[in-house]
């Protein structure tokens, strides 16, 4: 049962602090946080060390006691003094916008319909929100936790988590942590991801530019290519592409410009994506006008990337509990005249890494690829004893008025870095919820995607559930 007298004061509380704590999270929203080049006191970027830094500052302005460590690129705030320690995880970093928003601009965050529209708006800059909602709440009401909680903000949570490594070598784990950055009610472990750069053998001679994509963990949507001008070469791709409303093709000087589109997902759930590559190089790597070494190297990419559950890379695999190995693309370029692919790869733990890292670079040398670039980071699972998962489960049930088991994820978080750690998510609709709930076109309005949105409602619920995880685990831990 949840503490009745906590669910009333916070339904108080809230009823005074919405519209502040949703003015905060605009404004947070609206710095530009995208990973850029190092400098001083800025290790991800200054977008990000600005965004770090104003995250920082709405705890303290609270009273809340906060310090940034800009060279490990994360800031923490902390309340009360137990000896133990619940960890709160969330990040200000966001990935690439890409164009074509509908609603607004990226960095122009707008409420319609209950929804607060802009990149980063749930990913993960809902997480920083709830974490000061919750230690705010604590603090205005004079609550006393048996532990201590400590509210980490990272900045590079989508490019590498270097923020969580410089975190965990200056201070210690917390006893149990929860990561407001999936799907409630909770995770209970996660997928292996695997990172690769590919390279072809073979250089490129026709094809002299491509410019796609920004991020390994969204699938590519949009792809540009420049190639050598020729008469035939243009008229074959002017007549093949007639009417095709995914390709597009023009002549500028002694250039052939292709722009092909596709659509978005997250790498950890493609179903449904339409990989903008992929539609290009079917079309090119059948074209009689491009030199036959150039539509080779084609006609292998696109084996490659073929199938988002790995298939090309001959690494087909499902994991009883983690559900199929999944494979995706999400940058493409020419380096010295040569192409390469990007990958994406999350697997469940009863996959060999070593076989799969094995097998994808043979299947990939054996379609003319190398592979130059590689970066494994283990999944985990949440240890089967533990007595936390089943506390989260009732609680959710009992404010949402559903039943939900613990899941496993493909999507990576900062759990993945701590330890007895549960990812969750920062919106949830009530079974009785009767306001319109924003709907969007196919390819916008998730995390990675255009027009990522959030529901406001469903914010201040997920903060609300947060709450009494906080108080029940901190009772576990306390005893």
């Amino acid at each position: 049962m949840i503490d009745k007298n906590i669910d009333t004061l916070f339904t108080q509380w809230l009823e005074k602090n919405r519209d502040e704590m949703t003015e905060k999270w605009i404004e947070l929203v609206r710095i530009p946080s995208v990973t850029s080049e190092k400098s001083e006191k800025a290790p991800f970027g200054v977008e990000c060390a600005k965004a770090l830094n104003y995250a920082a500052s709405l705890f303290s302005d609270e009273g809340i006691e906060s310090k940034v460590y800009d060279e490990g690129g994360y800031a923490l705030a902390h309340y009360g003094d137990g000896e133990k320690t619940i960890g709160l995880f969330s990040h200000s970093d966001v990935v690439p916008v890409g164009d074509g928003w509908l609603f607004t601009e990226p960095f122009n965050p707008v409420i319609k319909d209950g929804s607060l529209i802009g990149r980063g708006a749930e990913d993960n800059k809902s997480g920083i929100i709830a974490s000061l909602c919750i230690m705010k709440f604590l603090k205005d009401n004079e609550i006393k936790l048996g532990s201590r909680l400590e509210a980490f903000v990272g900045s590079d949570e989508e490019c590498g988590m270097k923020d969580m490594s410089a975190y965990l070598e200056q201070h210690n784990i917390p006893d149990v942590s929860f990561v407001p950055d999936a799907d409630f009610p909770c995770s209970t472990g996660e997928k292996g991801i695997c990172h690769l750069w590919a390279k072809s053998k073979a250089p490129l001679k026709q094809i002299k530019k491509i410019t796609a994509g920004e991020a390994f963990n969204i699938v590519l949507d949009k792809i540009e290519a420049e190639i050598e001008y020729s008469e035939a070469l243009y008229s074959e791709l002017k007549a093949e592409l007639d009417g095709n409303e995914k390709i597009t093709v023009t002549a500028d000087g002694d250039i052939i410009k292709l722009l092909a589109k596709g659509i978005s997902k997250h790498a950890s759930i493609p179903e449904g994506s339409e990989n903008a590559a992929l539609t290009l190089f079917k079309s090119l790597c059948e074209c009689e006008n491009i030199c036959v070494g150039d539509r080779d190297i084609l006609r292998n990419a696109v084996q490659a990337l073929s199938c988002y559950y790995g298939k090309g890379l001959d690494i087909l695999h499902e994991d009883v509990n983690f559900g199929k190995t999944t494979c995706t693309n999400g940058m493409v370029k020419i380096e010295d005249k040569k192409l390469m692919l990007s990958f994406d790869i999350r697997y469940g733990d009863t996959q060999d890494a070593s076989v799969l890292e094995k097998n994808s670079a043979e299947a990939l040398d054996k379609l003319g690829f190398e592979v130059v670039y590689k970066d494994n980071s283990p999944g985990f699972s949440i240890d089967k004893d533990s007595k936390i998962p089943g506390v989260l489960e009732n609680i959710f049930a009992e404010i949402t008025g559903e039943y939900h088991k613990s899941v496993l994820m493909s999507g990576g978080t900062y759990a993945r870095k701590l330890k007895n750690a549960f990812s969750l998510g920062t919106s949830v609709i009530l079974t009785d919820r009767r306001d319109r709930i924003l709907q969007m076109p196919e390819g916008h309005g998730g995390p990675h995607q255009r027009d990522e949105r959030i529901d406001i409602e469903g914010f201040f619920t997920a903060v609300r559930i947060l709450l009494h995880y906080i108080i029940e685990t901190d009772k576990i831990i306390c005893k």
